[in-house]
């Protein structure tokens, strides 16, 4: 598990609409990270949170961050 996981997991989120959809079908956090563990792409909630402030300080422009917000926030619906 480790922050480059959850930093290459946000950037497919955002970029690869197939993957995107197969992780639409995750029923909670845990479902959903199971899948990515099982793809090769484990992390824990602490370490998606850290990558998430790592990529928007990277952000030279509005619309990057406001794209790594709108996958933050989608994220965050599976701890509901």
């Amino acid at each position: 598990m480790s922050l480059q996981n959850a930093i290459r997991f946000i950037s497919q989120v955002d970029s690869d609409h197939e993957f995107r959809k197969a992780c639409y079908t995750a029923k909670s956090q845990e479902d959903l990270l199971e899948y990515l563990k099982n793809q090769g792409m484990g992390f824990t909630p602490y370490e998606i949170e850290d990558a998430f402030n790592v990529l928007l300080l990277k952000c030279q422009t509005y619309e990057q961050a406001g794209r790594v917000n709108e996958v933050k926030a989608w994220f965050r619906l599976f701890r509901v």
